[in-house]
């Protein structure tokens, strides 16, 4: 039928006219962040969104489904740019609809209705909407791990983590958690619980004051409490695209209840060091490493295996941190994690466990 045919072929060259190459080269130049639009991917797939940013060739794109994500503009094409939303119809969800001339009771009626009422604060203007600076919340990230074997000998281990940050002008706050626990043979190696808070105020533009509280207990060195309260200063190295290095002193106070012994207070000095480095949009570097000396003689006792046991006072009284992670995206809200971690800690009258050494992976949800 020749008639179909034709009326086919006017479908299709209609609907290639309607979003034609130039025309989605328009709407991807003419985009504004903020902005509902359509997002047709090099597969063929659209999504339904709104545009975050545009810059050096790339697309920071929004789903209500999939989250947030960076597409190259060569793999993804803006097919349709709405209309702008009014900034009071944005905060009600609506689109902007063309305001026709008022009557005079029209306006009377209008101006009743927004007159503000006892204990309210009445309307805000537009612009005061438009320029209301988005309400900072917490950022962060819950991980699980496990791990088990059986057969030549029998292993369980599992870790999870949760951590969580802030952003308030000059204030970043940055809080985390840890629980970790293996066995080994039906042996216990591995009891620890860690959880610390840190506050840093910016000072200037490279350098900042910081207060960190810190929290563990471990059971297999016989730590019942261990809290440490430091306060310092520190500098930004370095400041570039993708990286940025952190260094910075200070002093700690600790207190440490022992399962058997005296319990004890030492003063220690301290050195850090934080380096974050963005390879790219997927995967991602973070390291951090502190150095703590202490001039206490360590008079107090330390448990041996249970057994109380009068340290020497000739060693030296220090400790070290050093932890690793590669953190790689799956999605804008999962994420792999491979975690090196190290500890050592000279306090410990049992020499096999000053140091300890870890390797831990797990998967990772953002939110």
């Amino acid at each position: 039928m020749p008639s179909v045919r034709v009326l086919v072929s006017c479908i299709g060259l209609a609907l290639l006219a309607g979003y034609s190459p130039a025309r989605a080269q328009a709407a991807t130049e003419s985009a504004r962040p903020g902005q509902r639009v359509e997002l047709q991917l090099s597969n063929g797939d659209r999504l339904s969104g709104e545009i975050i940013w545009r810059a050096e060739g790339k697309i920071r794109f929004r789903s209500p489904i999939l989250g947030d994500m960076t597409l190259a503009e060569t793999d993804a094409a803006i097919m349709e740019v709405p209309e702008p939303l009014d900034p009071v119809a944005s905060a009600q969800g609506t689109t902007r609809q063309r305001a026709a001339k008022p009557t005079a009771g029209a306006s009377a009626a209008v101006a009743k209705e927004n007159k503000p009422t006892p204990g309210s604060l009445g309307s805000a203007p537009a612009a005061n909407l438009a320029a209301a600076p988005a309400k900072e919340r917490w950022k962060g990230k819950v991980e699980l791990g496990s791990v088990q074997q059986t057969g030549r000998s029998d292993t369980l281990s599992y870790n999870a983590r949760a951590e969580a940050e802030k952003n308030v002008r000059r204030h970043a706050l940055r809080g985390n958690a840890r629980v970790l626990y293996a066995e080994q043979n039906n042996r216990t190696s591995a009891d620890r619980q860690d959880a610390s808070l840190r506050w840093r105020y910016q000072l200037s533009k490279r350098t900042f004051a910081q207060a960190q509280t810190t929290y563990y207990a471990d059971d297999i060195i016989q730590i019942r409490t261990n809290l440490e309260q430091n306060a310092g200063v520190g500098y930004r190295l370095l400041d570039l695209p993708g990286h940025t290095l952190n260094v910075g002193s200070g002093a700690t106070a600790q207190y440490r209840e022992w399962n058997a012994g005296t319990n004890g207070w030492a003063p220690y000095a301290e050195i850090f060091q934080d380096y974050t480095f963005k390879v790219n949009d997927r995967i991602t570097f973070i390291q951090d490493a502190v150095a703590q000396y202490s001039p206490s003689d360590r008079a107090f006792n330390i448990p041996s295996r249970g057994t109380p046991g009068t340290v020497n006072p000739e060693e030296q009284n220090y400790k070290v941190r050093f932890n690793g992670t590669l953190q790689g995206k799956v999605t804008e809200k999962i994420s792999v994690n491979l975690r090196f971690e190290y500890e050592l800690d000279n306090a410990i009258k049992i020499e096999s466990a000053r140091e300890t050494q870890r390797i831990t992976s797990a998967i990772g949800y953002a939110f």
